[in-house]
């Protein structure tokens, strides 16, 4: 890796900018709150989050024209575009090589559930559901629930990462909360797209073709969010469930690490956050709430190389540092971003975490290209065997 690659590009400065320029309007509604409330706790998140990435601790190697990125002020807060998106990046680096791992043994695949959409005063009480019901979900695929006549073991379920997205409808202005899940099960189930229902359908044409697995869950998902009985009876007799979609993930993982309130940040669909009743009813409805969370295999995203990656990431920093120390000694600065953005024209940002990033993409690289090789030397041997 060079030297001219742990450089962090003006853009990644300029992308910052751009999205915490609406952190102002999340830092009044916090205000408000104090102003009527007189809770501390709104006070320091109207701080925080307004002075999100605005200032930043550096060591200056002046001859050199090199800063090292020592600290950055982040106020971390839910509802802050830049936080959370910096928070889905870090998450799919180090999390992805992990379920790539798991794609040697089992099959990932890209699970999505989704109910009815809601008012504004029902998505506390229906997100509450919605996590207890899903825990109830993974217990049928485990054999601790059986319904007769139905195997749930055949499908070799050994894990799920589920992750909550809650999006609003512009013209009713219902939310649409679902989850995103990567689910492990066993390889080469075959599983056949042989049924058409109205999910199937996008504005009158035919996109999706649903696998009995996704038939069941559909059923499954239904009968447990509306508290009815799950026999094989009640299932036969259920003519369509709530809309259930499983695909192949394909090593694409980052539905499942992005924010909850992704489409609230954008202007095209409304940026909807911004508007103050939306937002607090976001608030009351996603505050202490766990937006991911891993079961089974994936339980806590046992990270298995974090101690290696920590390890080489600190060994390859401290050179690079050193190296940087036996030319000349830096001088502390403190910067705003404005500042950085400037003079990142003719001086050079570096960061400990930046390295880190780069690091996680080439090892997940060659990981991709391991995979690529093995399945390839898969296809030959089949086909030597055929011919043979």
């Amino acid at each position: 890796m060079s030297f001219a690659e742990r450089i962090i590009d003006r853009g990644y400065f300029q992308d910052l900018k751009c999205r915490t320029s609406h952190n102002y309007q999340i830092a009044d509604f916090y205000l408000d709150k104090y102003e009527q409330t007189k809770e501390a706790k709104f006070l320091n998140k109207s701080k925080a989050i307004d002075t999100c990435c605005k200032w930043w601790d550096v060591d200056f190697f002046e001859q050199l024209k090199i800063k090292n990125i020592k600290r950055v002020n982040l106020c971390k807060d839910k509802f802050c575009f830049n936080c959370q998106s910096m928070l889905a990046i870090r998450r799919q680096l180090q999390f992805g090589p992990i379920l790539d791992t798991f794609r040697k043994t089992y099959d990932v695949y890209h699970l999505v559930l989704t109910v009815p959409n809601c008012e504004g005063e029902e998505l506390l009480p229906l997100l509450k559901r919605m996590f207890k019901k899903f825990q109830n979900l993974t217990r049928y695929f485990k054999g601790q629930a059986k319904v007769k006549g139905i195997d749930f073991l055949k499908y070799g379920y050994v894990g799920a990462v589920r992750a909550l997205e809650v999006t609003q409808n512009q013209v009713t202005k219902q939310f649409h909360p679902h989850f995103h899940c990567m689910v492990l099960l066993k390889k080469d189930l075959n599983l056949e797209e042989k049924y058409i229902n109205k999910y199937s359908y996008d504005d009158g044409v035919l996109v999706h073709k649903f696998t009995e697995l996704e038939i069941l869950l559909q059923k499954l998902w239904y009968l447990l969010m509306n508290d009815e009985r799950v026999t094989a009876k009640t299932l036969e007799e259920l003519k369509l469930g709530y809309d259930v979609q499983m695909t192949d993930s394909e090593g694409h993982y980052h539905e499942v690490f992005k924010y909850a309130c992704k489409g609230a940040f954008d202007e095209d669909k409304g940026a909807f956050l911004y508007k103050e009743l939306t937002f607090w009813t976001l608030y009351e409805a996603l505050n202490n709430r766990r937006m991911i969370q891993g079961y089974g295999k994936l339980y806590n995203f046992e990270d298995l190389d974090g101690e290696i990656l920590e390890n080489e990431l600190t060994e390859m920093y401290e050179k690079m540092i050193s190296a940087l120390n036996d030319f000349e000694k830096p001088s502390f600065k403190i910067e705003s971003l404005d500042d950085i953005i400037e003079r990142s024209v003719y001086c050079k940002y570096i960061s400990k975490s930046n390295l880190k990033r780069l690091i996680m993409e080439r090892r997940k690289e060659l990981l991709a290209k391991n995979m690529l090789e093995a399945e390839e030397q898969g296809e030959f041997l089949d086909k030597w065997l055929e011919d043979w």
